[in-house]
């Protein structure tokens, strides 16, 4: 049966939009004084205490391949889920929260569908732009997240 309405919440990384189901999305952050972890996986920039839970912070930019970017006001932790874990998803900016029709979102082509784009779950075509919208349990691979965990748990 089809959702009747979904909503997404839409983050950029350099010049590419991407959403997140919002009921994906615990809560969306400045970004607070980070402590790094020796030996994480490069994408993974260290860890943030939230209340008293202590969550790992991927940046998007090192983990999708791009340049390393200064810190600036847009920036935000996006508070989620990859595999059963809370993390923090380090973005550029959150743009929006669309609503949009389940008919609306496309299968993303086979051309870039490989082992490295397993995070795509599907897109949403707008006039001016495409949301790539995120597999989140994609995201990390297994491997990277238990070494997070295991780094956190000692």
């Amino acid at each position: 049966m089809e959702q009747a309405n979904n909503q997404l919440v839409t983050i950029r990384v350099e010049d590419e939009h991407f959403g997140i189901p919002i009921m994906q999305v615990y809560e969306i952050i400045f970004v607070p004084r980070l402590t790094g972890i020796a030996k994480a996986p490069h994408a993974i920039v260290g860890v943030i205490n939230l209340r008293g839970k202590i969550i790992p912070v991927i940046d998007l930019r090192l983990l999708f391949g791009k340049p390393v970017s200064e810190a600036t006001k847009r920036q935000r932790i996006v508070v989620t889920q990859c595999q059963g874990k809370t993390i923090g998803l380090l973005v550029d900016e959150v743009t929006e929260v669309l609503r949009i029709q389940s008919s609306e979102l496309e299968d993303a082509p086979d051309a870039i569908r490989t082992k490295f784009t397993g995070y795509i779950d599907s897109i949403y075509k707008m006039k001016d732009k495409i949301v790539i919208l995120l597999r989140m349990d994609q995201l990390l691979d297994a491997g990277k997240m238990e070494v997070v965990h295991q780094e956190l748990d000692t």
